[in-house]
C-alpha cells in the first residue's frame, strides 16, 4: 500500500466499532422496553386478582322483589314521601303496600340489609375500577378483558350493556379465550348484544368446547340435538354431553343420561 493510500484509509471512520456501540444501545433499548411490559403485565396481573378477590367477597345479588323494597326503604329513610318514591321506582300498589308494611315491621333489619347492599354496589365498583387499572397496563390481556365483559353483562359494578360486554368478550375469545368463547357463543344464541345468529353462536362455542370448556360442550351438544346453527345429528350431541359430563358436572351427567334415553345414541 502505497503512502497515500495509507492516510486515506486512516481517514475513514471505524465502522465496526460504530455498529457495535449503536448495536449495543439497541439492545439496552429493546431490554428497557421488554423490562417494561413485564412490569406492566405483572402489575396488571395484580390488578385482576385484587379485582377477582372483590367480586368473590361481595355478598351474592338479591332478589328484584327486595331489591325494590330496600330502595323504597332508601329514599324514605332520606326524606322522600311515600308516594314520591314509589313513583321513583315505578312500583304497583301492591308493592308499594309489601315495601311500607316491610319498613313498618322491620325498619332495623331492613336498614341493615339497605346498608349491605350498598357494601356490595362499592366492592363490585372497585372490583370493576381494578380491571380498568390492569387493561390500562396491558390492553391484550384476555383475562381482564374476559372480566370486564362479564362485569358488563351482569351489570357488576358497572352499568348493564350487553353491547359493551359482547366488544371485550370478542376481544378475548379472539385470543382464545373459551371463557370468553363460550359467551360470545351464547350472546349470540340469545341475541344479546349482537344480532342473534345460530351459526355464529356455534362456531363460538365450539371453539370453547374444542378447549374442553364444559358449559360450552353441553351447550354445543344441545346445538346438535336441535339442529341450531349446525346440522341436527344426535350421534354428534351425544359425543359433546360426553365431553361434558366426563369433567364431573352433575348437570352434564344428567343431560347425558337423558340424551342417550331419548335418542339411543352411543
Amino acid at each position: 500500500m502505497s503512502a497515500d493510500e495509507e492516510k486515506q484509509s486512516a481517514l475513514v471512520p471505524v465502522q465496526p466499532n460504530t455498529l457495535t456501540k449503536s448495536g449495543a444501545k439497541s439492545l439496552a433499548a429493546r431490554g428497557r422496553i421488554d423490562l417494561h411490559i413485564r412490569e406492566a403485565r405483572e402489575e396488571a396481573e395484580d390488578w385482576l386478582r385484587k379485582g377477582l378477590e372483590l367480586q368473590k367477597v361481595a355478598p351474592e345479588d338479591l332478589n328484584p322483589e327486595l331489591h325494590t323494597t330496600l330502595e323504597y326503604i332508601k329514599q324514605i329513610l332520606a326524606g322522600s314521601q311515600p308516594d314520591v318514591a314509589a313513583k321513583n321506582l315505578g312500583m304497583t300498589p301492591e308493592d308499594q303496600e309489601r315495601a311500607h308494611a316491610a319498613h313498618y315491621f322491620m325498619p332495623d333489619t331492613l336498614k341493615e340489609c339497605a346498608q349491605q347492599e350498598e357494601s356490595r354496589k362499592n366492592q363490585l365498583l372497585e372490583a370493576f375500577r381494578c380491571f380498568e387499572r390492569g387493561i390500562q397496563l396491558d390492553p391484550r390481556h384476555a383475562l381482564l378483558q374476559h372480566s370486564i365483559g362479564t362485569a358488563y353483562y351482569f351489570g357488576r359494578g358497572v352499568t348493564q350493556d350487553y353491547s359493551e360486554a359482547c366488544v371485550w368478550f370478542r376481544k378475548a375469545a379472539e385470543q382464545g379465550n373459551s371463557g370468553a368463547q363460550y359467551c360470545l357463543g351464547v350472546a349470540y344464541s340469545n341475541g344479546e348484544g349482537v344480532q342473534q345468529d345460530s351459526a355464529q353462536a356455534a362456531t363460538w362455542l365450539r371453539k370453547a368446547a374444542e378447549q374442553g370448556n364444559a358449559d360450552a360442550q353441553v351447550s354445543l351438544g344441545f346445538a346438535y340435538r336441535e339442529g341450531d346453527g349446525v346440522q341436527q345429528d344426535y350421534a354428534e350431541a351425544a359425543i359433546w354431553l360426553r365431553k361434558a359430563a366426563a369433567s364431573g358436572i352433575e348437570f352434564a351427567q344428567d343431560e347425558l343420561r337423558n340424551h342417550l334415553d331419548l335418542y339411543g345414541t352411543t
